[in-house]
């Protein structure tokens, strides 16, 4: 993954990676995170992934 991936998903309405896959979180983003465990689904905030560097962004891809 890399930092121009992932501002282009943003730019496309997508919210979150869930297990390597984007989705659109409908509501609330707040609520979905304090409601989820970020460990056990795999959860990213695409936003979030803007400030890892790319050596990060490289493993996430890696693990998707």
């Amino acid at each position: 993954m890399t930092r121009e991936r992932v501002q282009d998903l943003i730019c496309q309405g997508y919210d979150v990676l869930m297990k390597g896959s984007p989705e659109k979180v409908k509501g609330d983003l707040n609520y979905l995170l304090a409601n989820v465990d970020e460990e056990d689904t795999g959860l990213l905030v695409l936003e979030d992934l803007l400030y890892l560097d790319e050596q990060d962004l490289l493993w996430i891809k890696e693990r998707s």
